[in-house]
C-alpha cells in the first residue's frame, strides 16, 4: 500500500512539474523559463527510467542511443537557458540551474556506480549533495518571499520534491530494492 501512495505522489509532482512548465509559457511568457522547464522536464524523465530500472541492462543498443540523444539534447537546452538567464542578469536563475546540474552529475554517478565507493568517498558525495540542496532551498526561499515571483517559487519547490523521488529511487536500488524505498516513504 506505501508503495502505491509513493507511485500517485511522484505521478502527481510530476504532473505538477508539467503543469508548471507550461505556466511559465503560457502565463509569464518566459521562453528561457519555458526552454529550461521542458529540458529538465526530458532529463527528469530520462533520471526517473534509469533511476527506476537501475541494475538491469539496456535491451538494446537502440535504447541505450536513445537514452543517450535524449540527455545530451536536454543539457545542451540547460545549458542554452543558462546563458539566456546570465545574458539577461537573471543570476537567481542561473544560479540555480547550475546548482541542479552538479545535483545530476553526483546522482549519475551514483546511479551508475552504486555501492562501488568508499566510505570517504561517500562521506564526499554526502557533503558535495547537501551543499547543492542548500543552494536550491535558498533559491527556493528567496522566490517564496519575493512577492512577485510565486511561480518560480512553486516551481522551485516542486522541482525539490522531484529530486526527492528521483534520491529515493536511487536509495532504494542502492539499499535493497523496493524494500528500502518502502521504509523510507513510511
Amino acid at each position: 500500500m506505501k508503495l502505491v501512495a509513493f507511485s500517485v505522489f511522484k505521478w502527481t509532482v510530476y504532473g505538477l512539474l508539467v503543469l508548471d512548465t507550461v505556466l511559465f509559457l503560457s502565463v509569464v511568457g518566459k521562453v528561457t523559463a519555458f526552454v529550461d522547464g521542458a529540458a529538465w522536464l526530458v532529463l527528469l524523465g530520462v533520471m526517473e527510467y534509469e533511476s527506476s530500472s537501475l541494475g538491469e541492462s539496456y535491451s538494446s543498443r537502440r535504447e541505450k542511443l536513445i537514452l543517450t540523444a535524449l540527455n545530451l539534447f536536454a543539457y545542451s537546452m540547460i545549458l542554452t537557458a543558462v546563458y539566456g538567464y546570465v545574458a539577461a542578469g537573471e543570476w537567481l536563475d542561473a544560479i540555480n540551474a547550475g546548482t541542479w546540474m552538479g545535483v545530476c552529475a553526483v546522482l549519475i554517478y551514483q546511479m551508475y556506480a552504486p555501492g562501488t565507493y568508499e566510505k570517504g568517498e561517500y562521506r564526499l558525495l554526502s557533503v558535495i549533495k547537501v551543499m547543492l540542496y542548500l543552494v536550491l532551498i535558498a533559491c527556493a526561499v528567496l522566490w517564496t518571499v519575493s512577492s512577485d515571483k510565486a511561480l518560480d517559487a512553486a516551481d522551485a519547490w516542486l522541482w525539490l520534491l522531484c529530486f526527492a523521488v528521483i534520491e529515493l529511487n536511487v536509495f532504494g536500488f542502492e539499499s535493497g530494492g523496493e524494500k528500502a524505498v518502502e521504509t523510507a516513504v513510511s
